[in-house]
């Protein structure tokens, strides 16, 4: 068996090889370092984050990387961050359950499959090099953005804890010194959108400058309840920036920002795919599922339908009915002194959410599963770093100390089956009457303190080894408050578990202490090829729980530890015109942690739980410019992840005797991961004279994707973990186990005019294919399972003036 999988595991690794050879990749979008004072208007090159926290080449370093520049985000129609993935191998991100404003990452096997602010992410997000904690507003629009890397495999030494998988860092653009420049663009799109932006660069001195950006959005709803003929999905979006630069020395510069953002949301809606009403509903339970399958057969496979349930049905629910409103405030303030051997940073920043949200998750109108969300968390942060090179400029080395604090809230509220009944014949009586809701919130305080080091040395002129250490302490602390409240007031009817006295608090406090390192070698075969081998050991702090209904479910769970190995090659040729880069990795994943959410005797709740997995995978991308101005370019990945031990949790019996024991899951689905993606394109960039033309057309697939990790063989079992479904119910939900394969293709045309080429006038097209498929399914239990899907086409004209 072992030596099956390894040979299947080369056969992955050579085909995607070939594969990528003959596609030839995603853009290397820096070539030589770029000048200091390089804006995204000019070119498309950019200098990346190296091995030492130091501007680097990207075909000199020694890691797997995928950057684009502002001007290539534009061209790609990469508005957002989640779709930064779309467009990068081995990437993938969608959209919450719980809130449309926060995301699940996943990468090289390994994911955050809930947002909750107790369970940490494995894909660490930096803007402007402070670390984002939560993605809780992180669907924010890229304005004024800079460049964006997203760094694959375990960044532990250098970037810290929950950056197991990688790390996605965004530089939005700073203040330019003796330079008074900017931008103002107006947009029209599809579902009545309107954008506005405007940049001002403001250099007052060769030692002052301000630079500030403004965007706003407002678009109208696309789906449809079929039902009421209501519209869901508009959204409303401001997002502002400020950003002050002064030199008061030749060696000193500090840079404060501000940064703000507001959207409000009509939704998120969800479809049903699937209804199995509880036995208990008796005579009832054919009416219930008839509701949804008559809905379903409505909704004739568009997935921009939906039927939802009223909030008046539901006691205690929000009027407004599905809604989300998300605000976020990051502060920044950056000490930067030169020195004779290189760099001292330190870098301080303050971040806050507040958000509120409520969800119809059945999607069908009868009045099944309502959520709400309200999450109001701050995050400290403070970093003092010291780059530089010593030995000849032989030795490049980076260290430094981190502190992070977190303090806030973040409750979940739902119903289920509620407030819907009256007495009646054929409604059992633990259905009347019920308007209660169960409540899961935490208030959090946790601190974080980290200390690294890491150095390349150049052994030769052509090889040289790479070695970092980082030592981290997380000391988390959750005071939960867990049980049913009357009609969603703060009144508390109960507590769960039964033997917690009102009003059902419960505190959890673990401290969490991890060693990560790293050490590579790479050798330059010649002055265009590199070659390279990393070892890395990465760290996703251990979790607090923070749904559980039991005092033995609210144990914490344990770290996520990664051991991850490396290969690849890095190329270039045709007098550097084009580009081939290719990577390889295995890795094993130690306490991966899942989050199953399950309903015992109908309170829906989540266990943070462990695993552990293997994943085999490899990443490659290359482009080349066939002739002057015009490029072709393509990337594609491959990533075989399997669970090699996993004990869970699963449901045993029948309501309302249902109670919760441990299963073997270690033949479970590794869900929201996507095992084949490729992405190809071109860009045509040309100067008539008067006339500048700048077309852009890229195209990204992704293959099918398990929505839900439980086997099919398990639909119809009626032993622990199983879903107890009759063979016709177990059919139609292995019909809706796993979204179907994506593509997307998204083109754009600009023409530049005017003395300068200072005006432009862009088309563009987003999702031409209008192909939709699964973003977020959830089975709870066996009674339903609801779903979301990605945006359908969208196009517009874009009108821009530069000065």
């Amino acid at each position: 068996m072992i030596f099956k999988q390894k040979r299947d595991s080369s056969r992955l690794l050579v085909a995607v090889s070939i594969g990528a050879l003959a596609l030839s990749s995603v853009p290397a979008f820096a070539q030589d370092k770029a000048p200091a004072d390089e804006t995204e208007y000019q070119n498309d090159d950019i200098v990346v984050i190296g091995v030492t926290k130091q501007n680097a080449n990207i075909q000199d370093t020694p890691i797997a990387i995928t950057a684009f520049s502002g001007e290539n985000l534009t061209e790609q129609g990469i508005d957002k961050v989640e779709d930064i993935a779309t467009f990068t191998p081995g990437f993938n991100i969608r959209g919450a359950g719980n809130n449309p404003t926060a995301f699940s990452l996943a990468m090289r096997g390994q994911v955050q499959n809930d947002n909750i602010a107790t369970l940490e992410p494995s894909v660490g997000t930096y803007l402007d090099e402070m670390y984002i904690a939560r993605a809780y507003g992180l669907n924010v629009e890229l304005v004024d953005v800079e460049s964006v890397q997203v760094l694959k495999g375990p960044q532990g030494t250098l970037f810290g804890r929950n950056t197991s998988a990688g790390a996605v860092l965004i530089q939005t653009a700073n203040p330019r010194y003796d330079q008074i420049s900017g931008r103002v663009s107006a947009t029209y799109g599809r579902f009545d959108e309107r954008t506005g932006q405007a940049v001002l660069n403001l250099g007052l001195s060769d030692s002052l400058a301000i630079r500030g950006a403004l965007y706003y959005q407002k678009r109208d709803g696309y789906k449809t309840d079929i039902n009421t003929g209501a519209k869901y999905e508009g959204r409303e979006t401001w997002n502002g920036r400020v950003k002050l630069g002064w030199k008061p020395t030749d060696t000193l510069e500090i840079i404060l920002s501000g940064e703000w953002y507001d959207t409000y949301i009509d939704g998120p809606v969800r479809q049903n795919l699937f209804f199995n009403a509880p036995a208990a509903f008796g005579p009832a339970k054919p009416v219930v599922d008839g509701i949804a399958a008559a809905e379903r057969a409505a909704f004739g496979g568009n997935p921009n339908l939906a039927a939802l349930t009223p909030p008046s049905a539901v006691v205690g629910a929000d009027p407004r009915g599905p809604f989300n409103k998300t605000q976020t405030q990051t502060y920044l303030a950056k000490f930067i002194l030169d020195t004779s051997f290189g760099q001292v940073r330190w870098i301080n920043g303050y971040r806050g959410v507040q958000s509120e949200n409520i969800i119809d998750l059945d999607g069908s109108s009868f009045a099944d599963h309502f959520t709400e969300g309200t999450q109001d968390l701050k995050q400290y942060s403070t970093e003092l770093q010291v780059t530089g090179t010593a030995f000849a400029d032989r030795f490049n080395f980076a260290g430094g100390l981190t502190y992070f604090r977190e303090t806030g809230f973040d409750q979940s509220r739902s119903n289920l089956f509620n407030g819907k009944f009256a007495a009646g014949p054929t409604v059992p009586p633990e259905f009347v009457g019920l308007t209660n809701w169960s409540n899961f919130s935490g208030t959090l305080d946790n601190d974080s303190f980290g200390i690294y080091g890491q150095g390349n040395y150049e052994l030769t002129d052509a090889f040289r080894i790479t070695a970092g250490l980082r030592y981290s302490i997380d000391d988390r602390r959750v005071i939960t408050q867990t049980g049913d409240v009357v009609d969603n007031s703060d009144v508390f009817a109960r507590c769960t578990p039964a033997t917690v006295a009102l009003p059902c608090l419960r505190s959890r406090q673990k401290t969490f202490t991890n060693l990560s390192y790293t050490i590579g070698l790479d050798y330059d075969l010649t002055e265009d090829i590199l070659v390279y081998a990393k070892h890395s050991k990465g760290y996703r702090s251990g979790a607090m729980q923070l749904r559980t209904v039991t005092l033995e479910d609210s144990i914490p769970s344990d770290p996520e530890i990664v051991y991850e190995q490396e290969v690849g090659i890095k190329t270039s040729f045709l007098d550097r015109r084009g580009t081939f880069n290719i990577a390889g990795y295995h890795n094993k994943v130690k306490g991966a942690q899942r989050s199953p959410v399950l309903a015992p005797n109908g309170i829906s709740q989540t266990v943070i739980e462990n695993a552990d997995t293997e994943t085999w995978g490899v990443e490659a991308d290359a482009s080349i410019e066939v002739v002057d101005g015009f490029t072709l370019f393509a990337s594609g990945a491959l990533t075989d992840p399997k669970y090699t031990r996993y004990e869970g949790k699963a449901l045993d019996g029948v309501p309302p005797n249902q109670t919760i024991v441990t299963v073997d899951k270690s033949d479970y689905l590794l869900a929201d991961i996507v095992k084949k993606q490729f992405s190809v394109g071109a860009n045509y960039r040309q100067d008539f004279g008067g006339v500048g033309l700048d077309a852009n057309i890229v195209y990204a697939w992704q293959g099918k994707m398990p929505q839900i990790d439980i086997p099919v063989n398990m639909f119809t079992s009626t032993g622990p973990g199983g879903l107890g479904l009759t063979p016709a119910q177990a059919e139609q939900l292995a019909a809706v186990a796993q979204s179907g394969s994506l593509g997307i293709l998204n083109a754009r045309v600009a023409l530049s005019f005017g003395p300068e080429k200072n005006f432009e006038l862009a088309l563009w097209g987003k999702n031409l294919t209008n192909d939709q498929e699964q973003q977020y399914t959830l089975l709870l239990s066996n009674i339903y399972v609801g779903t979301s899907y990605n945006e359908p086409r969208s196009y517009g004209v874009t009108g821009t003036f530069k000065f």
